[in-house]
């Protein structure tokens, strides 16, 4: 037992603990999955057997590792270890004892996935003879879930609760369960089931947790029954990092299992990660909350480590350059852009670093998801805009003929595309001339009267900033994400009107007619586009929003936009609750950092098209080191530029030219005859430094 040695003393002292309930309060970078896997094999070493040792965790790939970890400590034998996924200890449970449940299920049912079952939504509202542009399919399924797992308590309209009645009989009546049913089946089995219940209780001597700060309300209780008799539950997490309460994790349940069990506690507080300065940093900053089960200061053996930088700078534009230039000196001191990240609060906000990352030719990853410009709803409104502006256009006019639903099949749309082609015109045009079914047709002929609008529209308007509020209302594609109530819903929004400060923008940095504005702008978003497909290279700066980075560590770390009503967000000041899992998350993105963090925010920001004045975080006051570190003076850059004198320049218009000056927002840059002097915002997207 080799591996015993590596562990630290709070380690060994969970590891070794005799048995009963124990609660391992692992800190971030504390060596968590460590700790865990060494139980495990402390268990079977100890002469416990491994298919009487139950661990679950929440992703197929921490399950894998976790298994494997295991067996290369103890040997093969520990294959049979149970070792899973909540949904899949589900789905063991349920193969063996559904038929016992009163719905008429054979163990030989089928488990589907999520677009499966919007599909049954979607026939059962067809079924009831429900107008089906009256639902969100998306919507509905969500708020089943919710209702099934008991975090609704009813439905607010009674055609709602039909559907869900039709799609419980539908599943029952096709052998089919989705995955909220691998777990709430098996804690109505444990409940209802004495036979069952004890059979699984007896079954495992030990029962293990990893991620304990991500269960929600039915996880625990099945955690709960299973533990009941031999009470060796063995949980570990850190509520400090529990910030998936959108999904339905219970930050309670910490205090739950040390209530109900009487559970010990050990702390894991020795980080391995992260220099001592941003520990700091992060213990100030959680100590704010108040409803903690368990406190812990993390520390190191790394050292002090570069003091935290806290900027602040007068404009959004100005902390994006700031960020690249800092990014810029970082890799002239040898750190390569794998080592950084820049975290926002969400995914709306990473316009501004991506515009700024390409301009300056830093490649970089949208890390967990897609490029601004590449999501759906973008790329949807602006083949809206594309169309308005180009009825010609079929490719865009294809996009979006049926966003949002207009009862309009692939035939039919088929039909109309090859009616185009046969008379040589374009798929707008043929619509007044392909034959169709009257509802069909009729959804066309709305769709072109929504262009015509939209087109008479646009022509009365001036500025770029008047067209997205017109576009979202005409279209109904605002109304649509609305019904959708969804975590991804908002978002969807959120970077819908991110989109106005695009346009918003563009009114300064483009001259001409609105047409004129609206083309080169739809331009530089191709090019932009265009651009982030092409980087190939393999060492990227990430770009990503906190959730998608909890468990992954970096050299660097920007968390930026820290401004109070971004983050922590509006809603969360309403509410304590929502306030402190904000603060988690703001403590989720420090602990990412391992050398150094940078916390920056704007006096001045765009929001959705119109400029506010920002304040800075309560975050940043709450993390502050400057009491500890009397000899440290926290510097505050005044302005940051991403143009500097000398700098060598290549406008699309102007060509090559120097910059001779930078004061403020306003560059002046010299280009070869006959264009001369020019005085041109820095940040337009016409310009773009070149290597000398």
């Amino acid at each position: 037992m080799n591996w015993l040695a590596t562990l630290n003393e709070s380690q060994l002292k969970a590891v070794i603990h005799p048995g009963g309930p124990l609660f391992v309060v692992a800190g971030a970078g504390t060596g968590k999955t460590r700790t865990l896997t060494a139980k495990i094999a402390y268990l079977i070493m100890q002469g416990i057997k491994p298919n009487r040792i139950l661990a679950v965790t929440f992703t197929n790939k921490a399950a894998r590792e976790m298994k494997e970890r295991v067996i290369d400590m103890t040997g093969p034998h520990a294959m049979d270890v149970w070792l899973y996924t909540f949904h899949a200890f589900g789905l063991q449970i349920l193969r063996r004892h559904i038929s016992e449940l009163p719905y008429g299920y054979r163990s030989s049912f089928t488990v589907i996935d999520e677009d499966d079952g919007k599909k049954i939504v979607s026939d059962v509202i067809k079924d009831l003879g429900f107008d089906s542009k009256m639902f969100s399919v998306k919507a509905l399924k969500n708020l089943i879930s919710l209702f099934k797992s008991n975090r609704m308590e009813e439905f607010e309209r009674s055609d709602e609760e039909k559907i869900y009645k039709g799609y419980q009989t539908y599943l029952r009546e096709n052998q089919l369960i989705d995955f909220d049913d691998l777990l709430i089946y098996p804690l109505e089995l444990f409940t209802d089931n004495k036979e069952v219940r004890e059979l699984y209780q007896n079954r495992f001597d030990h029962v293990l947790v990893d991620e304990f700060q991500d269960t929600d309300v039915i996880q625990y209780k099945i955690l709960r029954i299973l533990g009941l008799k031999h009470k060796n539950l063995f949980v570990v997490g850190d509520p400090d990092q529990s910030i998936y309460g959108f999904r339905g994790a219970n930050y309670n349940n910490s205090n739950q299992f040390i209530k109900d069990f009487n559970a010990e506690e050990v702390i894991l507080d020795k980080n391995y990660r992260s220099t001592n300065l941003i520990l700091n940093a992060a213990n100030k900053l959680i100590a704010n909350n108040f409803n903690r089960p368990s406190e812990k200061n993390l520390e190191s053996d790394l050292g002090q480590g570069m003091p935290i930088i806290y900027n602040k700078e007068q404009s959004d534009y100005q902390e994006t350059f700031y960020v690249i230039n800092q990014i810029n000196q970082l890799i002239r001191d040898n750190y390569q852009y794998d080592d950084i990240a820049i975290l926002i609060r969400n995914n709306a906000l990473s316009r501004l670093f991506e515009d700024a990352l390409i301009k300056e030719g830093i490649p970089y990853v949208i890390y967990g998801g897609i490029s601004f410009y590449q999501r759906k709803e973008i790329k949807d409104a602006l083949a809206y805009i594309r169309v308005v502006n180009d009825t010609s256009q079929d490719f865009y006019l294809k996009r979006i003929i049926n966003v949002p639903k207009r009862s309009l099949g692939l035939v039919s749309i088929q039909k109309l595309e090859d009616k185009a082609r046969e008379l040589g015109i374009s798929m707008f045009e043929a619509i007044d001339y392909v034959d169709l079914r009257t509802q069909a047709k009729q959804s066309l002929l709305t769709f072109k009267q929504i262009i015509f609008d939209l087109r008479e529209a646009f022509d009365e308007m001036e500025d770029l900033y008047q067209m997205m509020p017109i576009l979202m209302s005409k279209t109904g594609y605002m109304d649509m994400l609305k019904l959708e109530d969804s975590e991804s819903a908002e978002d969807r929004m959120n970077n819908l009107k991110e989109l106005q400060s695009v346009f918003t923008r563009g009114d300064v940095y483009y001259e001409g007619s609105f047409y004129e504005k609206l083309n080169q702008q739809l331009d530089q978003i191709a090019l932009y586009s265009d651009l982030d497909q092409e980087t190939t290279e393999e060492s990227r700066v990430k770009l990503a929003t906190y959730h998608q980075v909890k468990g992954l560590e970096f050299k660097i770390v920007f968390m930026v936009v820290l401004e109070e009503g971004i983050f922590p967000n509006d809603r969360a000041l309403m509410s304590t609750y929502e306030l402190e899992e904000e603060r988690r998350v703001a403590y989720v993105g420090i602990t990412r950092a391992k050398e150094r963090l940078y916390m920056t925010y704007a006096e001045k920001r765009m929001v959705y098209g119109q400029m506010k004045m920002g304040y800075p975080s309560r975050f940043l006051k709450e993390s502050r080191l400057i009491s500890e570190l009397p000899s440290q003076k926290v510097t505050y850059v005044k302005e940051s530029h991403i143009l500097n004198t000398g700098d060598h320049v290549d406008h699309q218009v102007f060509g090559r030219g120097v910059v001779v000056s930078v004061d403020k927002e306003i560059a002046t840059i010299a280009f070869a005859m006959p264009h001369g002097i020019k005085n041109l915002l820095e940040s337009h997207p016409s310009i773009k430094k070149v290597k000398k």
